[in-house]
């Protein structure tokens, strides 16, 4: 009985390690994209202003590079 009881608790531990870990991963990942991204736009001929300054058409060409719709 004690070894079922923990094995499941061991199991329910590991379940809620996992998530926290690909979460951030996750998060580390898209904030990498968007770093991409900015500097691809930065060298397409977008100023810092344009990007600092959350002009449409910097915003939309970050936000279709994220897409994957930019090369």
């Amino acid at each position: 009985m004690r070894t079922i009881i923990l094995t499941a608790t061991t199991v329910i531990a590991i379940g809620l390690v996992n998530p926290s870990s690909s979460v951030a991963q996750s998060r580390q990942s898209v904030q990498d994209l968007f770093n991409k991204c900015v500097e691809l736009a930065r060298q397409r001929g977008y100023s810092n202003s344009d990007l600092d300054g959350n002009r449409a058409a910097a915003r939309n060409f970050v936000i279709r590079c994220m897409q994957g719709r930019q090369r």
